[in-house]
């Protein structure tokens, strides 16, 4: 059924009337449950993309953290591999017959001018100063490489010996974000 015209000046009958009120009034019922379903369809849609909103930003929470970690352990690594000196935290040891090195660092050794021979470190032998000739009393700091647990012992007249830990964390300073965007 469609709405029936009413001439311009023309009487209507009730009939005619209530058809036309019936056919509105199905047309509004009719666009009113397919808006119900339109807005049904645009809900479910928004919390499907809410629930997939929320994963992924789960996802990313945990990729962050586990980049953070990974982070982490890479400037573990550089660390260990940069051996940069802390020198604020540079000690005298003495003159000790053998040292356990107690972090990984340096073993700084002072011979004496007309000492020589040799150092060994964990069983390894190498020589520390050789003295070619009499007259040849040179004496230097040198410095060695150590890790931790390496045992270093000297079989040659020191005149000072230090132990020069490495740097074991460098503060990254982080970018201040720009909060007047």
């Amino acid at each position: 059924m469609a709405l029936i015209n009413i001439e311009y000046g023309s009487l209507a009958s009730s009939e005619t009337m209530n058809k036309n009120f019936q056919y509105l009034d199905d047309k509004i019922s009719e666009t009113a449950g397919s808006f119900t379903t339109s807005l049904s369809s645009v809900s479910s849609n928004i919390a499907t993309i809410n629930s997939n909103l929320s994963e992924l930003s789960e996802k990313l929470d945990n990729t962050k953290e586990e980049l953070d970690g990974e982070i982490s352990k890479t400037n573990q690594s550089i660390m260990t591999a940069l051996m940069l000196p802390d020198w604020s935290a540079c000690i005298s040891i003495g003159k000790p017959n053998s040292y356990t090195v107690p972090a990984n660092g340096y073993i700084l050794i002072n011979p004496q001018a007309q000492g020589a021979g040799n150092m060994t470190v964990n069983g390894t032998t190498v020589y520390l100063k050789y003295r070619g000739h009499e007259n040849d009393n040179a004496a230097q700091l040198v410095p060695y490489p150590v890790k931790k647990g390496d045992v270093v012992t000297c079989a040659v007249n020191i005149t000072a010996v230090y132990f020069l830990p490495v740097v074991e964390e460098i503060k990254i300073e982080e970018e201040e974000e720009d909060t007047d965007a």
